[in-house]
């Protein structure tokens, strides 16, 4: 790998000068997958490069509204190597996220690829110009722009070489904006150098192999863990396959068999509930093995030696348990949001290795990741190369190095009060740091919530327990100046459509049902028992609504958008403080 470039222009001179490789990146459509070599990824963002300039987008935001894919990834390179910054936006963004960073980002330009979207940024400003992922009368499309870019390259054939000669390390490459689970979303202004500290941090951690390895994506490229994922991976020169809807995840991975790909808490989850409905499948005997098979590696340290029984166990279940993730699977990187350890020990005893990591948009995003050389259970690994970490007097991890923001869009005020004056960068989470530097998360300092007697509450802690069985797809818990802990309990529908076959009943009867009240209250009794008196869980109210993005109740990283939550469901949170206002 070249090790000394510092900008996407440099990045791109080393694809251009390494070996050809016909399946690049392949996307799944319609027809089928369509693959891209490399020599079309590069030639695409040419003449995309050069079109981009030709239309005066340097120094411009504009931004990108379209599926992830190979032609996503295209488009980000040429409006960084065009001197434009690249400001993804979320397909499935709600409108009103969506309005405040358009005007907030000043956009002008935007890709799009559906109807849907067109009538949602015309809403927001009729003078942002639309251009479409396919030929749409009316509209210009990528095909057009590559057309004139082609044309400009014969003409001037030179101008291409000096366009990414004219690239610095410290020029602004895109803005990225946070998911706003607690407020109005913040745009993050991330450089060149910012983004290229984390491709050779990750390449001192993680070894692939370009001929062998295979990368599967699915998560949102709006997002910067899977966006910063990918620019590594095409460092690589790994062979990339994107999916077409996240729903086709299960399928797909049977398909196309990968070696490697990042992951989010949300999925193990409900991979792990599947896989575990699915082998509960059968007779007395098999549901036995299952269940004990489940047990072990939930519970037996993965770290400790292997006896006969977890070969047994090995032989007959966890070899057909991994094959939901296709037969090749050799890492899988978790990022986004903390991962039960029960569930992070469940995936390693199975033999499938899992790395958990940590980061922030204000980051690049790592801060800190498990890797095959430095791993520990329970915590989010060491602090990436480049990377330092200090504590603070209240717990706050503080974080400073090259991959730490220009700062937020904007927001002067909300930049000085988050970056020092030294450049320490403030997380937001409390940590602690162990004598081997291994880093462990222990709470979001905001999210602490102060009860009216004065104890602090890990709410997320509480949360992850709430939804650790599979019956609760979410769970939001509330206490902050209340005298008790209480928690808004958000069914999981195709656990409440299994339940409601199995009394023969309709999902809503099921969930009113004094059955599956007596199964939450010995649950949230057992959970208590854990707890400490001030953090019990003292009343609860089940909610049978399905959260969406679209209507602004989870982020576009699948986080609950608390605040907003909180007013939809003030009356919910008022009936479990009746006795108390």
């Amino acid at each position: 790998m070249y090790e000394n470039f510092t900008h996407f222009g440099e990045l791109y001179k080393h694809l251009e000068s390494t070996d050809t490789k016909e399946n690049f990146l392949i996307d799944k459509t319609e027809e089928g997958w369509k693959t891209y070599s490399k020599a079309e990824f590069l030639r695409s963002v040419h003449y995309l490069t050069l079109a981009a300039h030709d239309n005066g987008w340097q120094g411009e935001n504009v931004a990108i509204a379209i599926a992830p894919s190979a032609q996503w990834m295209m488009l980000d390179y040429a409006l960084m190597l065009c001197g434009a910054v690249s400001v993804p936006l979320f397909t499935n963004i709600s409108s009103k996220n969506l309005l405040f960073q358009c005007l907030d980002a000043n956009i002008h330009t935007a890709f799009i690829e559906t109807k849907t979207h067109e009538k949602c940024i015309a809403n927001v400003a009729e003078s942002i110009e639309l251009i479409y992922l396919d030929d749409v009368s009316g509209y210009r499309s990528i095909e057009d722009l590559l057309i004139e870019g082609e044309a400009i390259d014969k003409a001037n054939p030179t101008l291409f070489t000096e366009l990414l000669e004219r690239i610095k390390a410290e020029d602004l490459a895109t803005i990225v904006y946070t998911s706003g689970t607690s407020g109005t979303p913040k745009g993050v202004e991330l450089s060149h150098a910012n983004l290229i500290s984390q491709i050779h941090a990750t390449s001192q951690n993680y070894h692939f192999y370009k001929q062998s390895d295979v990368a599967f994506s699915f998560l949102p490229l709006a997002h910067i863990f899977e966006r910063m994922v990918m620019h590594f991976y095409l460092s690589q020169e790994l062979t990339v396959y994107f999916a077409d809807d996240v729903q086709n995840v299960g399928v797909l991975l049977k398909e196309v068999n990968p070696t490697v790909m990042t992951v989010v808490p949300r999925l193990l989850e409900k991979v792990f509930f599947k896989m575990k409905l699915k082998a509960l499948e059968g007779s007395f005997v098999k549901k036995a093995l299952v269940n004990l098979a489940f047990h072990r590696a939930l519970t037996k340290d993965p770290e400790g030696r292997k006896n006969i029984l977890d070969k047994f166990l090995d032989k007959l279940v966890y070899t057909k348990l991994r094959m939901a993730l296709g037969t090749k699977m050799r890492m899988m990187i978790s990022g986004g949001a903390p991962l039960a350890d029960a569930l992070y020990s469940f995936y390693v005893n199975i033999g499938l290795n899992l790395y958990q990591g940590y980061g922030l948009t204000e980051s690049s995003p790592v801060i800190a990741a498990n890797t095959p050389e430095h791993y520990k259970l329970g915590t989010c690994g060491k602090a990436f190369p480049g990377v330092r970490v200090k504590v603070k007097d209240d717990g706050e991890l503080l974080v400073k190095g090259t991959n730490i923001m220009l700062g937020y869009h904007n927001n002067v005020k909300a930049t000085e009060e988050n970056i020092d004056k030294d450049g320490w960068l403030s997380t937001g989470d409390l940590a602690s740091i162990d004598d081997e530097g291994y880093i462990t998360i222990t709470g979001r300092k905001k999210e602490l919530l102060k009860t009216s007697t004065g104890e602090y509450v890990s709410a997320v802690y509480i949360e992850q327990k709430l939804t650790s069985n599979g019956w609760f797809e979410f769970a939001l818990v509330i206490g902050e100046e209340k005298p008790y802990v209480s928690a808004l309990l958000f069914i999981e529908h195709v656990f409440l459509g299994r339940l409601a076959t199995q009394m023969n009943t309709t999902p809503l009867k099921a969930l009113e049902s004094q059955q599956f009240k007596e199964m939450t209250e010995k649950f949230i009794a057992k959970l208590n028992k854990k707890l400490n008196h001030w953090e019990k869980v003292r009343a609860y109210e089940i909610i049978a609504d399905e959260l969406t993005i679209e209507n602004g109740e989870l982020t576009p990283s699948m986080k609950l958008a608390k605040n907003h939550l909180m007013e939809k469901y003030d009356e919910e949170i008022k009936r479990l403080y009746k006795d108390h206002l």
